[in-house]
């Protein structure tokens, strides 16, 4: 018995040391403390977890159970390394929903391989642990009896049990917050940071799928907005929204992107606009002015959505939506028929039914599209809110041959060229040392061009609406989604040549944002004195922004911004890295400050955590508004 139970206790030693190595391996590859926080919680976990040895009998099933429970360990080690090395991004449960675009967009260029090479020596280092204890007859087979297991049966229960009642009574602070947490999906970073592996996973497995619906619908508490100085400017004029796939700023340029250029001179250009999200997150934001912390499942559930753009005009204006995608890509064509567009325009609307592009570089040009679009526009003579989600500038960057034909047929290779030598152009890779300088080049020169073409189509677009009369009409709201974060560009862009930016480096995440129409530009250049805006804005800022000028008043429980035309400091959460920033400051939680730029005043301090504590509460009330009057669809 005294051997048995030895052996026991070894298992459990190797699973507990395996473990806290695993643990201590991912956080400190993904910039956290070598343990969590709260240390006692994450013990506790995995040591209920490994008191299961107890009641296995058998070595080898022992054996088995430990294993499976280190080798899920590990696979958490090497995707969160993974995503986190690529995207900044922590890995979350509702990323199982995003399995088949994972697929499908699958590119080496996205994995990141020295994770893979660690999670692989661990598990050699593991399998070679246990040899060697074998070797050494450590571990054993070992001749068990009904006696033994009784004994060691019990010693799982009291063991559990006193767990457990330690969990529930002692330690109240720790495990009374633990258990109550509610923001955990909203502060991913920060609750894995706290809590470690385990006991995060499990808290957001509960939150997730096993939150109980409230009996009575939640009702959003009212909080009317306040009007700024150009409430209803643009009362019963289009608005046409186009979220740029990838829209860096810095690829905007007088003789490359003359369109674009154009409106940061004689629109509204913000130029210290934030985003990071993916971008179907970027997308609803830019429509319904927030994002909940635990995503929408469209294909199961109905979601009320009073607040968004197209349902607040749907009465009084023509409502479409496109994309050159398929309506299964990130479940878009559930939520947004939900949004309330009433002309849903995806790949088989706009193209026909023909076969869509595949991930190999060669994505339908943004030109093309908008030809195509043409047709399916001004289908009243009502006011229309348009958005478009463009596709070219996505990436790869490094592949897509017949792309590059078609860029160097339309002249976009030739014109950089020219630029470069003209110097009105200069390639953001020249400053580049690395070994694969010229590969970027390459890259950078395919990114641009894709910019180019966009650019091409927003003329073609904007060609259309002067042929209609309805160019001066229209308020163009054109924004970026997040970086061109694939190839890293944004990093090297920053001066950094080894690519290691630290994720809370917000300058990371500057993208494109421009408000155009001339009616707008006048009245504003009658107070200002620039039409460049240098106050910080994130796409938070677009619905309530859009509202505004059209006149109508908002719920601001619902926006987790305001108009742009309010004096307010604006904080960004990112849903993505589940971090709160502006241009000035960074917080993993929005109270503790990781990282600040220049001279930081107690008074922005001070808002800066009021704002973002606001947040948290904001996307609290919106979790509850979805969950609880969200209803199942019949099948």
């Amino acid at each position: 018995m005294k051997d048995y139970l030895k052996q026991k206790l070894l298992l459990i030693g190797l699973m507990l040391f395996f473990y806290y190595a695993i643990e201590l391996i991912a956080f400190l590859w993904i910039g956290f403390q070598p343990f969590p926080q709260s240390f006692f919680v994450d013990f506790i976990f995995i040591l209920l977890i490994s008191l299961v040895i107890f009641v296995i009998p058998s070595t080898k099933w022992s054996l088995i159970y430990m294993s499976i429970w280190l080798l899920f360990v590990n696979g958490l080690f090497v995707t969160n390394a993974n995503i986190f090395s690529v995207y900044f991004e922590l890995f979350t449960l509702e990323q199982f929903k995003l399995l088949g675009e994972a697929t499908d967009i699958l590119n080496l260029d996205y994995m990141y391989i020295p994770a893979f090479i660690v999670f692989f020596i661990v598990l050699t280092v593991y399998v070679y642990t246990i040899k060697f204890l074998k070797k050494k007859n450590l571990i054993q087979t070992i001749k068990y009896n009904k006696r033994h297991f009784l004994i060691t049966l019990g010693i799982y229960l009291v063991s559990t049990v006193s767990l457990v009642l330690t969990f529930s009574i002692f330690n109240i602070e720790t495990f009374g917050e633990f258990n109550e947490d509610v923001t955990l999906t909203t502060l991913k970073r920060e609750s894995m940071k706290r809590y470690g592996l385990l006991a995060y996973y499990y808290k957001e497995a509960e939150l997730i799928y096993f939150n109980i619906d409230s009996n009575d619908p939640f009702v959003m508490p009212e909080d009317p907005s306040e009007p700024s100085a150009y409430f209803g400017l643009l009362d019963g004029h289009n608005v046409f929204t186009i979220m740029i796939e990838s829209g860096e700023e810095y690829a905007i340029n007088e003789l490359l992107t003359p369109h674009l250029y154009e409106m940061t001179q004689e629109g509204l250009y913000f130029s210290s606009h934030y985003s990071e999200n993916k971008t179907n997150v970027s997308e609803l934001i830019g429509i319904i002015g927030h994002y909940p912390p635990n995503s929408f499942d469209g294909e199961n559930y109905h979601y009320s959505f009073d607040s968004s753009l197209p349902n607040l005009l749907n009465d009084d204006y023509e409502t479409a939506y496109f994309h050159d995608n398929y309506p299964i890509f990130y479940g878009r064509g559930h939520v947004l028929e939900m949004v309330g567009f009433e002309a849903l325009n995806f790949h088989d609307e706009i193209y026909h039914g023909a076969p869509r592009w595949e991930w190999d570089g060669n994505l339908t040009l943004d030109s093309e599209t908008a030809t195509e679009m043409i047709d399916l526009m001004f289908q009243t003579d009502d006011p229309f809110y348009y958005y478009w989600t463009t596709l070219v500038t996505h990436g790869p960057y490094n592949e897509g041959e017949i792309n590059r034909q078609k860029f160097d047929d339309l002249g976009y290779y030739d014109l950089m060229d020219l630029a470069e030598t003209t110097g009105d152009w200069t390639n953001p890779i020249n400053n580049y040392d690395g070994d694969d300088k010229d590969e970027l080049l390459g890259k950078m020169r395919y990114y641009q061009a894709a910019m180019m073409d966009f650019d091409r189509a927003l003329g073609i677009l904007m060609d259309a609406l002067a042929s209609s009369g309805e160019l001066a009409e229209t308020l163009f709201v054109i924004y970026g989604d997040h970086t061109a974060y694939y190839e890293k560009f944004n990093q090297i862009v920053m001066g950094n040549n080894d690519m290691n930016e630290p994720y809370y480096e917000m300058d990371l995440y500057s993208t494109f944002y421009v408000l155009y129409n001339e009616r707008l530009s006048q009245a504003y250049m009658n107070d200002h004195t620039s039409h460049t805006i240098d106050a910080f804005t994130s796409p938070y800022t677009i619905v309530p922004t859009t509202l505004d000028l059209l006149g109508i008043q908002y719920n601001q429980n619902f926006m987790l911004g305001s108009t742009v035309f309010h004096d307010l400091e604006h904080v960004f959460y990112s849903n993505k890295l589940t971090t709160f920033f502006t241009d000035q400051l960074y917080s993993d939680n929005g109270e503790d400050i990781i990282y600040e730029k220049g001279y930081i005043s107690d008074t922005y301090l001070e808002e800066f955590r009021f704002q973002s504590h606001a947040i948290i509460e904001k996307l609290q009330f919106i979790n509850d508004y979805y969950r609880d009057n969200k209803e199942e669809k019949e099948n």
